[in-house]
């Protein structure tokens, strides 16, 4: 296994990250294009320019005002890449640097609650609902919040306790929850009920290592949350996106957050009772979604390559201890994927790239991914 490569675009891309201040672009952020207000708020519209500005295979955004800027997650999974270099070399300024990171996103929190949550810096639609920028979601939030966890367990810190319990709180108290059969789904979004298996489990898994970390009361939500996304697994061991009619598609990064998810909540809460739901669903995960070492998008289609795939796959494959695939994923990105300045592209078509320097979805997935995969070498 080629330990200095991975070592070698680590420090490439962190780099590239340093010297643009943590900024970039992000695949949904076209409402923050001055075109927006053409839309006049109608939902297809804005759909319609967000999309145009993701799926076009060059970099649009200067021409429509659109600037590279910092995202909460982005940063917190930078921070948490420098994390895992610095548990393997023991290099203090790793630590300083990802704190300093910490405390940015702690203070960029959302404003619309008095608990602590994220969401994105830009204006979202989906065909389920529109989300303001700084309106929370369950994902950045739990996703977030487990970061909270790695920087306390490393530092023992009381400002990163006192964030995981805001934050704890925050799922507990401002999201609804989904009741069916005894078990929950905890909602995407504040205010309504959206219903989505990774959203759902990233939340609940967090409220279990919140749990450990500072005995904070979870009523259950942890588990009969796991419980929901558990039981809606399908016959060959996938998941829905969702449960709607809308949601029912199968793909390679949800499905890792889905099985990552499981782990921590195993790890936290000491629960081995969706063992067997966890084997069967990273089994489907190893068959389905790589062609050789190209980490698959879909499980019946190869191209176009999305780097969220690619990260998402390595850190899965590590996390279930597959360290030889894992390696072998982050070679082909490396070699196919990564741009001489140290940045990853978005995406890689069979003829081609998206060279576009996405931010949370390129350059922090990828600087976790590598930290992870260097930390397990």
């Amino acid at each position: 296994m080629n330990s200095e490569r991975i070592l070698e675009s680590f420090e490439k891309v962190r780099s590239y990250l340093k010297k643009n201040d943590y900024k970039g672009y992000d695949p949904f952020d076209g409402l923050n294009s001055y075109l927006n207000i053409l839309t006049f708020k109608n939902k297809y519209l804005r759909i319609g320019l967000q999309q145009t500005v993701r799926r076009l295979p060059f970099n649009v955004r200067p021409l429509l005002g659109i600037g590279k800027a910092r995202s909460t997650k982005g940063v917190a999974f930078c921070a948490s890449g420098l994390l895992s270099k610095y548990r393997k070399t023991k290099d203090e300024n790793l630590l300083i640097e990802g704190e300093d990171l910490m405390k940015w996103v702690i203070e960029n929190r959302s404003p619309y609650f008095n608990n602590y949550s994220w969401g994105n810096h830009f204006d979202y639609v989906s065909r389920v609902f529109y989300l303001p920028k700084g309106v929370p979601t369950v994902v950045w939030t739990g996703l977030i919040g487990s970061i909270l966890v790695e920087y306390y367990n490393a530092t023992k810190k009381e400002i990163y306790l006192d964030a995981i319990k805001k934050t704890a709180k925050f799922i507990i108290e401002d999201l609804p929850l989904y009741d069916e059969e005894n078990t929950f789904c905890i909602s995407y979004i504040p205010k309504q009920k959206k219903n989505v298996h990774n959203a759902n489990v990233i939340g609940a898994s967090f409220l279990a290592q919140a749990n450990k970390s500072s005995g904070i009361r979870t009523e259950q939500i942890d588990k009969l949350s796991m419980a929901y996304t558990a039981k809606h697994q399908l016959e060959d061991g996938s998941w829905w996106y969702g449960q709607r009619k809308d949601m029912r598609w199968v793909d390679n990064f949800h499905t890792g957050y889905v099985l990552d998810a499981f782990l921590r909540y195993r790890d936290a809460s000491g629960d081995s009772g969706f063992d067997e739901k966890i084997k069967r669903g990273f089994d489907y995960y190893r068959k389905n979604f790589f062609e050789g070492d190209i980490p698959k998008y879909y499980f019946d289609k190869t191209y176009p390559v999305d780097i969220q795939c690619a990260s998402q796959s390595i850190e899965t494959l590590v996390n279930f201890k597959d360290i030889e695939k894992a390696n072998a994923v982050a070679l082909w990105t490396i070699k196919n994927m990564q741009g001489e300045d140290g940045a990853f592209y978005f995406r890689k078509y069979k003829n081609g790239e998206n060279r576009t320097p996405m931010m949370h979805w390129a350059q922090g997935t990828m600087l976790r991914a590598l930290g992870r995969l260097a930390e397990a070498l």
